[in-house]
């Protein structure tokens, strides 16, 4: 078995499901038990209990986790929810939040969430929320996640949802525009883009600050996330993230599993630190912003040649 690394180690994808705001809030929600996702829901939900998300973090080494506020049916959880628990562990907890992009004080929430709340990233979930990311009536809650220095995480790629969400809505190819229009947002698109991951590799080599969780299925990750691939998009585009709670097809969520999964990469230990905790802090502090001229860089190319 590999043996837990003895480096800081942040897991930046984690939902705790807040179960009575999730009934008051969606009572009529119908879903097919036909769904993978939903055969052993009882286990998933044991697992939003506080006392075992910090034995399971305990568990995998885990030092720091980033939890997630949902606006959205099925992994339903309140900004006030979220804020909550991480001031029950400070130090230990990150909170994001969310809210429906579409409301017209979608921007006012998101202040309130940051100001008043404490919470320092924005999580959103296109299918599950019903929108287009670039649709152009959700900008002005870009606007101000950039005033607000806040990174987003879009849901990209499959989801379990069956009728209750949209594929096209998850295609990583629409944050482009987004990424374009708003190239000092800091993007985190999760799963590695599953089963759209060349589409959410192309992106994040494309675009400074847009980044990538490694949350995908176990054994999707080892051969995904590869020396190659990393080479080419870069070391420092790649975050930790387990999506816990969710199960992976019949597997109950198991924190130290994707620990292990990572350790066992044949990658070097600095990238492991990287993709770990420090690109984690990239993501959400920024980084110094770097700009060149074109005349500057033409001069500079002139004069290697004359040299």
């Amino acid at each position: 078995m590999t043996t837990i690394p003895k480096m800081e180690i942040v897991n930046a994808h984690v939902h705790m499901i807040e179960v009575d705001g999730l009934i008051k809030k969606h009572p009529d929600i119908e879903l097919s038990a036909d769904i993978a996702i939903f055969k052993n829901i009882k286990d998933t939900l044991a697992l939003t209990n506080p006392e075992v998300l910090f034995g399971q973090l305990d568990e995998a080494g885990i030092t720091h986790a980033v939890l997630f506020a949902c606006d959205a049916p099925i992994v339903y959880a309140s900004n006030e929810y979220v804020a909550g628990l991480c001031r029950s562990c400070p130090g230990r907890l990150t909170g994001f939040a969310s809210v429906d992009p579409r409301r017209e004080d979608a921007a006012e929430v998101i202040e309130h969430a940051k100001t008043e709340l404490g919470l320092e990233g924005i999580k959103l979930h296109p299918p599950l929320q019903n929108f287009y990311p670039n649709d152009p009536k959700v900008f002005p809650l870009y606007e101000k996640a950039v005033e607000l220095n806040m990174p987003i995480v879009f849901h990209v790629g499959t989801t379990p949802f069956g009728s209750l969400a949209r594929l096209d809505q998850a295609n990583p190819i629409l944050l482009d525009e987004v990424a374009c229009a708003f190239p000092d947002l800091r993007i985190m698109l999760t799963h590695l883009g599953t089963l759209w991951h060349n589409e959410t590799f192309m992106l994040a080599e494309k675009n400074p600050n847009m980044f990538v969780d490694t949350s995908a299925y176990l054994y999707e990750i080892p051969k995904l996330l590869t020396m190659e691939v990393i080479q080419r998009v870069g070391e420092d585009k790649f975050v930790f993230g387990t999506d816990y709670p969710m199960p992976f097809g019949d597997q109950t969520h198991r924190m130290k599993d994707f620990v292990d999964c990572i350790m066992s990469l044949d990658l070097s230990d600095e990238i492991k630190k990287k993709i770990f905790s420090e690109n984690f802090e990239v993501f959400l502090k920024g980084r110094e912003k770097r700009s060149v001229k074109v005349q500057e860089l033409v001069s500079a190319i002139a004069g290697e040649e004359r040299g």
